[in-house]
């Protein structure tokens, strides 16, 4: 840290992976930092450039940063503010372990305004040399997971993952950890490695958008199944979101029926969800129609009656005799109507 500039030396006692550390609070040169090359929220971006050969220099990477519109946001609001109300996590080289887009935002500020010392400095919390990558990882998802500073849904996903497979942290040390459900953390995880297929497998640019198609998909026990059962149907699935066939992640959530009805699963793959929901409706209105969906569960009802309620029937209890006979009556006023049979004959 030589030809650093430092206020007077402040120090903070922070916990990572059940162990007490100090950290180091600092005023620092913005000019210091560098940005971590394996930047939680940008890998995929970054693994893409890095097939054009790109991606790998501090500034390479700071101008993806500055591409985001997140970023340019976040500028505004640190220059309305006058500062960062955040310190950012660095190792003791200067590279930014937590808070890359807020470093490049102050340093766009600095080459705005060169002579304005509320951009040429800032804050920041020095890590000690011996905290561990697995540690630093920890104390990301304690942030953006679990903390104010939420991660995307695929970053989140992303680490939760690692944590898993890289750092054999169980499902029950994750749920603490990250205060989620068991169930979730699976579906997360599974999530993630068919996002990650996906991506190998078409290079879609805007392939991240597509985690919310994978995570909903895993939210259904019965296309779990399937997945398992049958490794085919995740490619042609995988083929149905890149062909633009869910144009909406949550029309997955109808899937189980489509696949349950041959002529709506034939419409799925030759014109999409949308169609393919058209003809579940013609098939079976109370899907469209709070007033057959109504029906649907009288009938329910009706078919499951307690036998307490039949009895109360067989001994004249008027007013809920009434309620049958109004019921009849009113769908005898509408077969009239509408001119057909009851009996449907």
């Amino acid at each position: 840290m030589a030809n650093v500039k430092v206020d007077k030396k402040q120090e903070i006692t922070i916990r990572l992976g059940n162990q007490d550390f100090t950290v180091e609070r600092r005023r620092v040169p913005v000019d210091w930092l560098r940005l971590d090359p394996n930047n939680q929220r940008i890998s995929y971006q970054l693994t893409l450039l890095r097939k054009e050969g790109k991606g790998n220099t501090d500034q390479e990477i700071h101008d993806l940063l500055w591409s985001m519109d997140a970023v340019k946001d976040l500028y505004q609001s640190v220059l309305q503010n006058g500062g960062l109300l955040e310190d950012p996590f660095v190792r003791n080289d200067g590279v930014v372990v937590e808070g890359n887009s807020r470093t490049v935002v102050m340093r766009e500020l600095h080459k705005k305004f060169p002579g304005d010392e509320r951009f040429a400095t800032l804050y920041v919390r020095i890590l000690p040399s011996n905290a561990t990558d697995e540690q630093i990882v920890t104390l990301l998802g304690e942030m953006h997971i679990a903390g104010k500073i939420e991660w995307r849904a695929y970053e989140q996903a992303e680490y939760v993952w690692k944590m898993h497979r890289e750092y054999a942290k169980t499902y029950d040390f994750l749920a603490a950890h990250l205060r989620m459900s068991r169930s979730k953390i699976s579906q997360k995880i599974a999530a993630f490695e068919e996002t990650r297929t996906y991506l190998m497998e078409t290079n879609d640019p805007d392939g991240i958008s597509r985690f919310s198609h994978f995570e909903e998909f895993m939210k259904k026990n019965t296309l779990r199944e399937r997945r398992e059962e049958d490794p085919e149907f995740m490619k042609e699935f995988r083929k149905l979101v890149a062909e633009g066939k869910f144009p909406d992640a949550k029309d997955v959530r109808v899937l189980p029926d489509i696949l349950d009805n041959p002529k709506a699963s034939e419409t799925l793959r030759k014109k999409g969800v949308q169609a393919a929901i058209t003809v579940l409706n013609k098939e079976d209105p109370s899907r469209s129609s709070d007033l057959y969906f109504s029906i649907d569960e009288a009938i329910r009802q009706l078919r499951n009656i307690p036998l307490a309620e039949i009895k109360e029937l067989e001994a004249g209890n008027d007013n809920k005799v009434k309620k049958m006979s109004d019921l009849y009556k009113a769908l005898e006023e509408v077969a009239a109507i509408a001119k057909f049979s009851l009996g449907g004959q």
